[in-house]
């Protein structure tokens, strides 16, 4: 991992990370970054296919990503047109992508799970020029373009429809990649690389604006040309965009799998292709620990675990490295506003999320904006190094989260320790009150996924006239386990206030609402629980 470190600032009361050297000028493109990175070493394989187990090295992903610029060319694509692409990880969405940067375009990324209105959302604002799509999803994008008069030209990467043109147009083999040179940027770095959706978990996605410059100067992990990293993010998710980069331009390996994640394919993947990097939301290492496959499965390949986009609890960490011992967890705070991670370092507590990235600043503030000092509870701001390009097309939105100091305004309720250590509480929206006594979801969950038959677990608050909020819970329990829901609610009693008690009641379900990136939906957990409740309440 690169170092990190908290410098605090006591006169400003602000931690600052490392002041780091760039790894790449503010004039260096994605497309010549990575199209260098392949071509020294051609031979080398930097991509593993799963289930297929199909290899493609450098030289041949290069090939694949030059063919693909010259036929944006041949199309007449200019400078700055948009790219859509709703696709799994398939064998050439990398080549597809990489093509498009060396190309001069912008994408925008979107998940084959996304439902029709997310999907019309986001595209109704970027417009994208051409759009590629895997079969499954094709003929809702196609319903979608047509009722909203948008592009007509759309490809198929995985999973080819008669009649339909597909990607592999795109990567004939035409004789000419070696006069291939890659257009000069306008802007050069700060040029606009891709749109990327947010999560979406309180409403209506936004489009995340990131340039070329925020995307090769952000990455926080080192890799040997040994390594082998699995991540099942697609690229709608910044981990994806961040692997695909980062794992391309170290020259390490990267394993790819076309299947959503399972705990069987995790641990096939670890087994079958000596993973050494795992990079996971915590809903799949969660899931990951449940599986009886844990205790059966070889771990010793495994050197890192990184993990990020939601809250870890402890309780999980310290049951995987019971059985790798050896392993560094690293666990890591970021936004896609930021261009990644914003604090990381190996997990040592609860709520830990290391020290300060390097180029990063970050300050706690009260609710009047003003800066808090070590230990104080606030919300978490942040300041890249590089300014931040906005919510494509949606300047109120904007304004609403980057100030004019250019701080970005997480939403994010946590505190900084006097060694210069990160910690999250919580969402600032998530915090509810029950009898005018605060309590945060996060940490209760944190309590309940210690039970060891829970596999996920959310809490929210049930609307009461005169309490407030009573938090419930939401649980996933392993198959064939005899928890019940006064196991649950005796052993949060045992272990917290009393007004974190479950007076809203535990409900088990079979899986919780998530986001394409794997985030609970507390919304929805919430919408869910309440009705379960009534329910209840009817039946009384």
């Amino acid at each position: 991992m690169i170092s990190t470190k908290s410098i605090y600032d006591d006169k400003e009361k602000i931690w600052r990370g490392l002041d780091a050297p760039l790894l790449y000028d503010l004039n260096t493109s994605l497309g010549s970054a990575i199209l260098e990175a392949l071509m020294k070493d051609p031979n080398h394989i930097t991509q593993i296919c799963h289930p297929s187990g199909k290899t493609y090295t450098n030289g041949e992903i290069a090939s694949l990503m030059i063919r693909v610029a010259q036929h944006f060319q041949k199309l007449n694509f200019k400078h700055g047109d948009i790219v859509g692409i709703c696709a799994v990880n398939s064998d050439f969405i990398a080549p597809l992508v990489f093509g498009a940067w060396a190309a001069g375009l912008v994408i925008n990324t979107m998940d084959v799970s996304f439902d029709k209105d997310g999907l019309r959302h986001a595209f109704l604002i970027t417009k994208p020029k051409i759009l590629f799509c895997d079969d499954v999803i094709y003929p809702v994008i196609k319903e979608i373009f047509e009722e909203c008069n948008l592009t007509k030209t759309i490809y198929t990467v995985k999973g080819h429809i008669e009649g339909v043109p597909n990607i592999k147009e795109f990567l004939k083999c035409v004789g000419e990649e070696e006069k291939f040179n890659i257009p000069t940027l306008p802007m050069g770095g700060k040029e606009l690389a891709v749109i990327l959706y947010s999560s979406g978990t309180t409403g209506l996605p936004k489009g995340v604006c990131l340039t070329h410059a925020d995307l090769l100067n952000r990455m926080i992990f080192k890799l040997q040309p040994n390594d082998r990293l699995i991540c099942f993010s697609t690229l709608y998710w910044l981990s994806g965009i961040v692997v695909v980069i980062g794992v391309t331009t170290a020259g390490a390996i990267r394993i790819i799998s076309e299947k959503a994640y399972s705990p069987d394919s995790f641990f096939d993947i670890i087994e079958r292709y000596k993973a050494t990097v795992m990079f996971t939301p915590p809903s799949q290492l969660a899931q990951a620990i449940s599986s009886p496959r844990l205790q059966e499965t070889d771990l010793s390949s495994l050197r890192t675990y990184l993990c990020g986009g939601s809250m870890v609890s402890y309780s999980l960490v310290v049951k995987l490295k019971s059985y790798a011992p050896k392993l560094l967890f690293i666990n890591g705070y970021g936004m896609s506003e930021a261009a990644g991670a914003c604090s990381y370092g190996e997990m040592k507590a609860e709520n830990d999320v290391g020290e300060v990235s390097a180029n990063m600043q970050l300050k706690v503030v009260d609710d009047n904006n003003l800066a808090l000092g070590p230990g104080k509870h606030g919300e978490v701001h942040i300041r890249p190094k590089f300014a931040w390009h906005g919510y494509y097309k949606n300047p109120e939105a904007t304004a609403a989260t980057y100030d004019s100091k250019g701080w970005i305004h997480s939403g994010d309720i946590g505190y900084v320790d006097e060694s210069g250590r990160v910690y999250l509480l919580d969402r600032k929206k998530d915090i509810l009150k029950y009898n005018n006594f605060h309590f945060y979801p996060t940490e209760i969950e944190n309590i309940i996924s210690a039970i060891p038959d829970v596999v996920e677990v959310c809490v929210c608050g049930i609307p009461d006239i005169s309490s407030g909020h009573l938090p419930a819970a939401a649980i996933v329990k392993k198959s064939n386990s005899t928890l019940t829901e006064n196991d649950v609610y005796d052993y949060v009693a045992s272990k917290m206030a009393h007004f974190k008690h479950l007076r809203g009641g535990v409900y088990f379900l079979d899986s919780l609402p998530k986001t394409p990136s794997g985030k609970n939906i507390r919304r929805e957990v919430n919408n869910i629980c309440v009705n379960k409740r009534n329910q209840i309440l009817k039946k009384s």
